[in-house]
């Protein structure tokens, strides 16, 4: 018999493998109930699918972490730091059995890191990487529950305006740089002036990316590579600076230009001192009547929502609000 009495309910004893298989014995209150499992277990067995009962994942957040670095975050630019910022996350929560992490939990952890003091684009972006983590291992088959941090809708927040430099800060900028004698801070300078380029795609630039009047910035946030003409002045003055092969500016030269910052009387919002010159090419492209189509190729943006930040300062933009709005003195 695979279902017997016993004294405390009905108890199922079967091999749905056959003899060679794994016997599972299990007790019920009814013997409806019993019958309902047994026919349930004897079902899967017939088309091969499991029938025993999964086992609880125990695995720890940090644990989801390390599998994501391993299949994924491995081949990111930035993988190891972000690596090293969930990692940070983890241990803040506690590092929990991540099948044991709810919606609740991911919010309570938002508001208490807000509390703390971190800008809520901080949160956004920390709760978008650990929404990735089970994203990933979801799709690679690695966890099979749910993702607490995907019934988290993101901090909305407000657009901040993107700072940029006068032509008089400007001039004042790169005469505090000519009185350092710091050579490579200031032609780094001229360069994101010239072209839009990040810090780092300026500081790294090895000397065979310029050819024929260009510079080709490689290695890009978006992995895209990028041409764009110089003035012949800059381009001459960068061929005579470094070496013919390698680094066009070994050392770094991201603390004088901080410091050149401060020594010109420029005062710039919290966290866009390392885009300030990009910004500054972007704003001024649009303001002496460029398109922004062109910006975005010359910027690399993937697509045209990031340049469109600058098409405010066009000197036409939303000019038809002058000409179709009621007329009155």
């Amino acid at each position: 018999m695979s279902i017997k009495r016993v004294k405390s309910g009905w108890q199922v004893d079967i091999q749905p493998g056959g003899r060679d298989g794994q016997r599972i014995r299990k007790v019920f209150k009814t013997q409806a109930e019993a019958k309902r499992f047994e026919a349930y277990v004897r079902g899967k067995a017939a088309v091969n699918e499991p029938y025993l009962p999964k086992k609880r994942d125990r695995r720890r957040l940090r644990d989801l972490i390390d599998l994501w670095y391993q299949y994924h975050g491995v081949t990111l630019k930035d993988g190891k730091r972000r690596y090293s910022q969930l990692c940070a996350l983890a241990d803040m929560m506690g590092n929990p059995i991540a099948s044991s992490i709810t919606p609740i939990d991911a919010a309570r952890f938002r508001q208490q890191r807000l509390d703390q003091g971190i800008q809520p684009n901080t949160a956004n972006h920390d709760h978008a990487h650990l929404r990735a983590v089970f994203n990933k291992l979801k799709r690679l088959d690695e966890w099979e529950g749910t993702n607490p941090f995907a019934h988290l809708q993101p901090l909305r927040l407000d657009e901040t305006e993107l700072s940029y430099l006068t032509d008089a800060e400007i001039s004042r900028l790169l005469h505090v740089l000519e009185e350092s004698n710091n050579r490579d801070v200031l032609l780094i300078t001229k360069l994101c002036l010239a072209t839009g380029a990040r810090w780092s795609e300026a500081q790294y630039l090895r000397a065979e990316m310029l050819r024929d009047g260009r510079v080709t910035y490689s290695g890009t946030k978006n992995r895209r590579n990028r041409t764009i003409p110089l003035p012949q002045p800059l381009y001459q003055a960068l061929i005579k600076h470094g070496p013919k092969i390698g680094r066009l500016f070994p050392s770094d030269a991201y603390k004088a230009f901080s410091l050149g910052v401060q020594e010109a009387g420029i005062s710039l919002p919290r966290g866009q001192r390392t885009h300030v010159l990009r910004h500054t090419f972007a704003s001024h492209f649009m303001m002496n009547g460029g398109d922004v189509l062109t910006l975005q190729k010359i910027l690399g943006h993937q697509t045209i929502t990031m340049t469109m930040r600058y098409a405010h300062l066009s000197p036409d933009h939303l000019a038809d609000a002058i000409k179709f709005a009621p007329r009155f003195r």
